[in-house]
């Protein structure tokens, strides 16, 4: 459990960093792509974009918690892996496919 919990905080915060990067490339595709009402798209994408990272990212604190301390040999560091690890993991799996889903419906919009 220990090994998961190292590597976890290790990918964790790349991939939060990949999933912001995917988030602002798409938001600027996505606005190229559109004519008229793109700065009410562009209010919308960013306001959902951090709802969804913050919710993303207790919830994937949560249950990272859960999980870690659940084992009595974690010690007194087992919410780390929950606020570093599967936080950040969760969080930037959802604004990539948050900011995917949002140019998708907008490319596709008449």
């Amino acid at each position: 459990m220990a090994d998961v919990l190292n590597l976890l905080i290790k990918v964790g915060p790349v991939v939060l960093l990949l999933g912001l990067i995917a988030t602002t490339a798409l938001a600027v595709f996505g606005c190229a792509r559109l004519g008229d009402g793109r700065a009410r798209w562009l209010g919308r994408y960013v306001l959902g974009s951090i709802v969804v990272g913050v919710a993303a990212l207790f919830v994937g604190a949560a249950l990272g918690i859960a999980v870690f301390c659940s084992s009595e040999k974690m010690g007194n560091l087992c919410g780390l892996g929950g606020v570093f690890g599967s936080g950040p993991l969760l969080a930037g799996i959802a604004l990539a496919v948050h900011a995917y889903r949002r140019v998708l419906g907008a490319n596709q919009a008449p």
